[in-house]
């Protein structure tokens, strides 16, 4: 099973629901065989607290760290309600994105690709 690293001391609360959630995610092969190609780093903001966490995508390695990265290959953001909408299944990530209850910059083929990670498969 893929394992998801983390980067650095520790991690704020979106690092960690992200990190549950992906090892959640993960742990199902036909997860991993849709991102394990993936390669690029994914920023998630909760724009009301103004928390952000990186997520990396190498080939079938996964890091995550506190934080946001200068350029990332794609980038979302959305208030709690947006991100919790969208981590949980309730909306998915295109219909997330036409109705702008999330924002999205960078390779936008890329954040569909690994927004199949974060997604709660439930």
């Amino acid at each position: 099973m893929p394992e998801l690293e983390l980067v650095g001391d520790d991690l704020n609360g979106l690092g960690w629901t992200l990190k549950s959630l992906m090892d959640e995610n993960l742990a199902h092969q036909a997860v991993f065989n849709r991102v394990k190609n993936i390669s690029g780093s994914l920023v998630v903001t909760e724009t009301a607290a103004d928390v952000s966490v990186t997520v990396f995508f190498n080939r079938g390695r996964f890091k995550i760290q506190d934080g946001a990265i200068a350029k990332p290959s794609a980038f979302l953001a959305s208030d709690f309600e947006g991100l919790s909408e969208l981590t949980s299944g309730q909306v998915g990530p295109i219909k997330a994105l036409l109705t702008r209850r999330i924002k999205a910059r960078g390779n936008l083929i890329k954040l569909l690709q690994m927004s199949r990670a974060v997604i709660s498969r439930e």
